[in-house]
């Protein structure tokens, strides 16, 4: 076979490639570790008081944070602490308890947005067929209105997330 009817084969990233990703891991722990110290450093500052008490919670701007930079559950679990888990998971369940008003759907709703971190109409489309899909963009909007659910993108992209 001559040289230049030679085929490349890519069999892996490039150099270039794998230095992006080295460098976006190293940036994501870094990240990760400055957010483990601001929560100890509120942890010390508030004794006797427990950090999760303040009253713009700062349980809640961690975990945003957190999930803004991609963080696996483990790194997100060392920012927030056994105190700071403990106090989102019981805003989360406050949220999601069955609420004044609220219908069976939008119950469903929330409940998958805690579970999976996302829903779309098409999403709830699969749990209730026989409902239009006009009807569960209204709930889907309803529970925006009462800052339940926060919505991403418009038309057919649109997601509906946590706040």
């Amino acid at each position: 076979m001559d040289v230049y009817q030679m085929r490349l084969v890519k069999i892996g990233p490039s150099l270039r490639e794998r230095a992006e990703q080295l460098i976006a891991g190293q940036h994501r722990q870094t990240m990760a570790n400055r957010l483990r110290r601001f929560r100890e450093g509120l942890e010390t500052s508030m004794a006797p008081e427990p950090w999760t008490m303040l009253e713009a919670s700062a349980v809640t701007l961690l975990a945003d944070i957190c999930d803004a930079l991609h963080l696996t559950p483990a790194e997100k679990a060392k920012v927030l602490g056994d105190d700071g888990q403990a106090a989102q998971e019981a805003i989360l369940a406050e949220r999601i308890l069955p609420q004044k008003g609220l219908n069976q759907r939008q119950q469903q709703a929330l409940a998958e947005v805690q579970q999976r971190g996302h829903i779309t109409n098409g999403d709830l489309q699969q749990v209730y067929p026989e409902v239009t899909a006009e009807t569960l963009r209204l709930d889907l909007v309803d529970l925006v209105q009462r800052g339940l659910l926060r919505r991403q993108g418009r038309c057919r992209g649109t997601i509906y997330t946590t706040l």
